[in-house]
């Protein structure tokens, strides 16, 4: 056996001609593509291509979690000069295509992440074999950060696997496990993970002396791996205008434009699909060179980075360790306690629910078996793992289980006195060292505490609606909330799939808080003649994933009206309730789960608005009142920008960094515009202060600027450039 030693790449060339390429960069939890890594990999191509005694390459990676994570992000941040850029491209683009030609098969070993670049690698290869662990994934999320795969990802992809799956994945800058992957033909065999390297050496040995299918198309690209139905060959014939006409349309509706993105990509894969290999390689670059260093691709790398920095983060300070949680609790089985349930279990956990009725339990475990059971339509879930997540739950009227429970989380009834009445009756049954985690969406987690004899256990994790789809989980610290409580639930949020921001204790926390004149304003301008289409509408147009009035429907017309008055009470100058939500809650027009609110409902589809709310509220005249995209742009963000101050002052977060995260992870604002606090920074304190001064000479003391606006105006100076 020979072995070539280099820094990132190792390579070992076995007897019988087997070369084994481990990738693997030292002190690095992922393998990643900077410009040295690439060129090491470029010389090790080049040395394999002048090997005469090399008969199959074996791609395996040196880390156990992740295979290839792609491209350096850190230098994708960096790029601005538009050749530098281009010839950056077309060099990768020509190192895979090294990879691609090599005169021997070359087969992939995939075991754990295999993205973005990483995809791109494999997809140059001829035959890819995976590990069915749920750690193994294969995807082209260069989507998300506002670029497309341009190292031949929108090229080879819909060669491989067939246009209408390859745009299925591009285009949503999709992540999809190996059994999908499989289904797609992306990979060609699934392997049990103990046994990949092992399996993966037989087959490799197999293609000995065979031909190569990297480069086997007639048009030099790869072969269709996927078979071509009936149904294919006339979507990517007589067909395919109408599915990139539709795709088109898809991408517009979900983006409204203001993602470029994906449209460059569908530019680059319709023009490319059918061509010669070089011609569609150079489309990719052309769109690489339209959307590195917009403000949309710049806002989306920043969101990536300061995910990154969550990941790393324990939400305390440096030398406080979470605590180990073996089991959860969860009490009551409503909406926010069924999905809490569900989520736990779905990440292994046992969990233990708690109602008063024996309904509520039941529908607790109906939720979550509708959302497993969803995945099992879809084939991502067998019927051995259905049961065994099913198996996860138990329930009960009692506290029997909770003395086994490290950490409790709360779901119920949002009243001040019920949730102290719980807690005390918890404290009755759970060991010292457990944890009491509320789920409050706007009660001070220190006013809860009031009622436990040990406040330090007590903490909020407040999750959103719908749970299993929702990314973020506020962590609410109390006065008395040890840190060490606030670094397990941290952590166990990360553990459960979500984002976490650690707030602190204040009525409606964070979001909530900043959400509220929002939405108040909505229900204003609905009042004054304003349609609910049109705010919903215009609100949608500017990023936002529903409208104001949509999400009043979809979270609750009552459970919004009890936030308000919470809300109100601290600070009733700002936020003064509204009569009209009392309205429709007396009239039973609580939204889309009793399906009529603002809008009307058939089975879970929204069919239009209402005309009977509108005559519920009083409004005369509905839609008699045009509102521009500037003047609603005014009315409703800026207020939430003005409390994103007072936020910031009172130093609910650290920084306009955190706060843009939980807003983007909680309430969908726009990505693109990179958060809250940066887009006001974008329009100018000066004129988000000007216009809310006259929206209060106006419309009354609400809008008046919040003190740190009118600061950061007068000085010139913006949120993110603050001391």
């Amino acid at each position: 056996m020979s072995t070539d030693a280099a820094k990132n790449f190792r390579l070992d060339v076995e007897p019988d001609g087997l070369a084994v390429l481990t990738f693997d960069c030292p002190g690095e939890k992922a393998n990643k593509y900077s410009t040295p890594v690439m060129a090491e990999l470029e010389g090790v191509l080049d040395g394999l291509a002048k090997r005469g005694d090399v008969k199959a390459l074996l791609l395996v990676s040196g880390k156990p979690d992740i295979f290839i994570a792609g491209a350096d992000v850190n230098e994708i941040a960096k790029a601005s000069d538009p050749a530098a850029i281009a010839n950056g491209v077309r060099r990768g683009q020509a190192i895979f295509g090294k990879l691609a030609n090599l005169p021997f098969p070359t087969v992939a070993a995939i075991e754990g992440a295999c993205v973005g670049g990483g995809c791109e690698t494999v997809l140059a290869m001829d035959w890819r074999l995976a590990s069915d662990s749920k750690r193994t994934q294969i995807g082209l999320p260069e989507i998300k950060l506002g670029i497309l795969p341009a190292w031949g990802g929108t090229t080879r992809l819909p060669r491989v696997v067939g246009l209408a799956a390859a745009l299925d994945v591009i285009l949503a800058g999709k992540v999809v496990d190996s059994k999908l992957a499989r289904k797609m033909c992306l990979f060609d065999e699934l392997v049990p993970a103990p046994i990949l390297l092992e399996a993966a050496r037989k087959f490799a040995r197999g293609k000995f002396g065979t031909a190569k299918r990297a480069n086997a198309a007639p048009d030099g690209g790869p072969l269709r791996v996927a078979p071509a139905k009936a149904m294919d060959r006339i979507l990517e014939g007589v067909a395919r205008p109408v599915v990139f006409r539709k795709a088109r349309a898809s991408v517009m509706k979900e983006t409204h434009g203001n993602y470029p993105a994906p449209l460059e990509a569908l530019k680059a894969i319709e023009k490319g699909f059918g061509r010669p290999l070089a011609a569609a390689l150079e489309l990719e670059v052309e769109g690489v060179g339209r959307l590195v260093g917009t403000p949309a691709m710049k806002s989306l790398v920043n969101l990536f980075f300061r995910m990154e920095a969550v990941r790393k983060e324990t939400g305390v300070a440096p030398g406080v360790a979470p605590l180990a949680v073996k089991r959860v609790g969860v009490l009551g089985a409503g909406a926010m306690g069924g999905g809490i349930a569900q989520l736990a279990a779905d990440k292994g956990w046992p969990v233990r629910m708690k109602d008063i009725r024996h309904e509520a339990l039941a529908a607790g475990y109906a939720q979550a078996a509708k959302i497993w059971q969803e995945r099992l339509k879809k084939r991502r879930m067998t019927r051995t793992e259905f049961a065994a997540k099913m198996s996860l739950l138990s329930g009960g009227l009692g506290w029997d289980g909770f003395s086994g429970c490290d950490v409790t989380i709360e779901a119920v009834l949002e009243k001040l006195a019920v949730k102290q009445a719980v807690l005390k009756e918890w404290e009755a049954v759970a060991p010292p060292e457990s944890i009491f985690a509320s789920n409050t969406s706007t009660l001070p987690i220190t006013e809860i505490a009031k009622a436990a004899s040990r406040p330090e256990r007590v903490v909020g994790m407040h999750f959103f609606n719908p749970v299993h789809k929702m990314p973020l989980v506020e962590v609410i610290f109390g006065e008395k909330t040890a840190p060490e409580v606030t670094a397990t639930i941290f952590e166990l949020a990360k553990k459960m799939g979500k984002t976490p921001v650690v707030v602190k204790d204040a009525p409606g926390f964070l979001v909530n808080r900043i959400l509220s004149p929002y939405l108040g304003e909505a229900v204003r301008l609905l009042l004054e003649g304003v349609s609910m289409e049109a705010i919903d509408r215009g609100m949608r147009a500017f990023g936002m994933p529903v409208g104001p009035i949509e999400l009043l429907d979809d979270v609750g017309i009552d459970v919004a009206a009890k936030g308000a008055e919470t809300l109100s009470a601290a600070w009733p100058e700002r936020m003064p309730i509204d009569p009209a939500f009392g309205k429709l809650v007396t009239g039973s027009r609580l939204g889309r789960k009793t399906k009529k609110g603002f809008y009307r409902y058939e089975g879970d589809r929204r069919v239009g608005p209402d005309p009977q709310a509108y005559a519920d509220l009083g409004v005369a005249s509905p839609g008699s009142l045009a509102v521009s995209p500037e003047a609603l742009e005014a009315r409703l963000i800026y207020p939430m920008v003005n409390e994103a101050a007072y936020c910031l002052a009172e130093g609910i977060v650290p920084g306009p960094d955190k706060l843009d995260l939980a807003m983007i992870f909680g309430i969908g604002f726009p990505p693109f515009r990179g958060g809250l606090c940066a887009h006001a920074d974008t329009r100018g304190a000066a004129a988000v202060a000007d216009a809310l001064s006259r929206l209060a000479a106006e419309k009354g003391p609400r809008f008046k600027p919040a003190p740190l606006l009118a600061d950061l105006a007068k000085q010139g100076r913006t949120f993110f450039g603050r001391e």
